[in-house]
């Protein structure tokens, strides 16, 4: 005797019989039904059948019945489930900044067919620094890179679904200036050393735009110490004369803009 089953099959088969044409029917393994049944039809064994189609004959398909039902509705770009704001049918990317790294994504519901879907951009462009994958997952897709330029983009995103179904929904993306540069770490600089032991120092910012050159723009760092001048910036080295010494790290962004952050170190 087969069992019932206290959820649907996974697995949902075309059920063919003489007389009977395809009719994309579900074994609802719930419990047995009655003859007459709504919505339902007899079958051996005392189970029923519901509707769950269409399908083709000998087609499949995997899922619980609400997954089934979400794939099977109209194709089309789900800007909610992101939170990005619409008005008068164009929506809005979050901003970004130039030079500042940028990655957003954009997602879709419904449609049918093999999977992942595939992204392109239709009508106008991105801004400057920044690309499209065609996919990410299953059915949604980044719009990332690095900005170059501050602007406002309008453009319009296509998404295809298996079975060649398409959808789009017009954009708009703003860039705006660098944010201004700061040495956001450490606050204030710096521990103090000891003579014949090893230091560190290390040094973040934040804003501006890449590459940055790290420098000493004024006093000097004790002997046997120096500053990287690329990312990632640190002081390091042995210290080798004890004193105070002061001085002032300096960042500078490709544009010339830079940072400046007093310091000193007492080396015992």
């Amino acid at each position: 005797m087969i069992s019932a089953k206290s959820h649907y099959l996974r697995t949902i088969r075309t059920l063919l019989a003489p007389g009977l044409v395809a009719l994309g029917l579900v074994a609802s393994m719930a419990a047995p039904a009655l003859a007459g049944s709504s919505g339902h039809v007899l079958v051996a064994g005392g189970y029923s059948v519901a509707q769950a189609g269409p399908f083709l004959a000998g087609e499949e398909s995997t899922g619980t019945s609400s997954e089934l039902n979400a794939r099977t509705q109209p194709l089309r770009i789900d800007t909610a489930s992101e939170g990005y704001p619409c008005s008068n049918g164009v929506c809005s990317f979050p901003s970004g900044n130039v030079g500042t790294s940028y990655a957003a994504p954009i997602t879709s519901t419904g449609g049918s067919g093999p999977t992942p879907y595939i992204w392109s951009v239709v009508a106008g462009s991105l801004p400057s620094g920044l690309s499209l994958t065609p996919s990410y997952g299953v059915y949604s897709a980044y719009v990332h890179g690095t900005p170059t330029t501050a602007q406002t983009s309008t453009f319009t995103l296509q998404v295809r679904d298996g079975v060649g179904h398409t959808a789009q929904q017009a954009f708009t993306l703003t860039i705006n200036p660098s944010s201004p540069l700061v040495i956001t770490f450490p606050s204030s600089c710096c521990p103090d050393g000891t003579v014949g032991t090893s230091y560190l120092q290390n040094f973040f910012l934040s804003g501006g735009v890449a590459p940055y050159i790290w420098s000493i723009a004024t006093g000097q760092l004790p002997p046997g110490l120096s500053l990287a001048p690329s990312p990632p910036a640190s002081i390091t080295g042995t210290p080798t004369t004890a004193g105070t010494f002061t001085f002032t790290v300096r960042v500078t962004d490709s544009t010339g803009a830079h940072a400046d952050e007093p310091g000193s170190i007492i080396v015992r």
